[in-house]
């Protein structure tokens, strides 16, 4: 059975541009347009990775799921994905993010499958 991903985004092309790019290396994609539906959809479709953008309805949604993601589901990897990330390294102590990755976008599909597989891997192994 194949890994499945859920993305949260608000940028419906993202969105697209993820779910090719994942189902074509194999993945089983379900999408979020918000933070409180993909706390949801983590709820009921029980994904093993995360791809969640940091700026969606408030500026800080995705920090605030990924918070909560942490104390909910230890252990459930999060590659959070944002325009601002080098911005964000400098105004967000990121090291203290409960987020295993945090990249940039526009982010290049051999990037995207790799972080995934690296992450699952990672995963896997710490269970």
């Amino acid at each position: 059975m194949p890994a499945k991903i859920l993305v949260v985004d608000d940028d419906a092309d993202l969105q697209k541009y993820c779910r090719m790019i994942l189902e074509a290396a194999g993945y089983a994609v379900v999408s979020a347009e918000s933070a409180q539906e993909g706390e949801r959809l983590v709820e009921s479709e029980r994904p093993d990775l995360i791809v969640l953008d940091i700026m969606m309805e408030a500026p800080d949604s995705g920090f605030h799921m990924a918070e909560s993601l942490a104390k909910k589901h230890p252990g459930l990897p999060v590659l959070m994905l944002s325009s601002i990330a080098e911005a964000a390294e400098q105004v967000f102590d990121t090291s203290t993010l409960p987020v295993a990755e945090l990249i940039g976008k526009p982010i290049e599909p051999k990037e995207l499958t790799g972080k995934i597989e690296k992450l699952l891997k990672r995963r896997a192994t710490s269970h």
